[in-house]
C-alpha cells in the first residue's frame, strides 16, 4: 500500500468516526475503536476502554446533536490529526460552535487513542 493509500485509509477512518458520532450510531462506533481505546478530553479524566468510550457519548457528553466540519485531516506513521469546527446543540438547548483539533493513534485499522483539543474551555 502506498503512502497516498495509507493517508486515505486513516483519513477515512477518522472521518467515519466523526460521522458516526454525529449520527449518534453507537453500534458502529464500537467497530471503529480498539477494545482498549483511551480518550483524553479536556475536563474529563481519561476515558478507558470501548464500553466507557461509548458510554461517554451516550450518557456524559453535553452534546445533544451536531456536526463536525473537518477542515483538514493528515496522517503519518500510524497517527492522524484532524481539525475543524463543531456546531450543534447541548442537551440544555445551548447552541455549540467550537473550533476543535483531535490527535488519533491507529492500530490494526481502528482508533486506539484519541486526544481532543479545544480553542478555549468548551464542550
Amino acid at each position: 500500500m502506498g503512502d497516498d493509500a495509507l493517508v486515505a485509509e486513516r483519513s477515512g477512518l477518522i472521518s467515519s468516526m466523526l460521522a458516526v458520532i454525529d449520527r449518534r450510531d453507537w453500534g458502529d462506533l464500537v467497530d471503529l475503536v480498539t477494545d482498549d481505546v483511551v480518550y483524553h478530553r479536556p475536563g474529563c479524566p481519561p476515558i478507558e476502554g470501548v464500553d466507557a468510550f461509548v458510554a461517554f457519548y451516550r450518557k456524559r457528553c453535553i452534546v445533544a446533536s451536531g456536526r463536525h466540519a473537518v477542515d483538514r485531516c493528515v496522517e503519518a506513521g500510524g497517527q492522524g490529526f484532524v481539525w475543524g469546527r463543531f456546531e450543534g446543540m447541548s442537551h440544555s438547548g445551548v447552541p455549540l460552535n467550537e473550533i476543535f483539533a483531535d490527535w488519533f493513534e491507529v492500530r490494526d485499522g481502528r482508533v486506539a487513542r484519541r486526544r481532543t483539543f479545544f480553542y478555549r474551555p468548551a464542550i
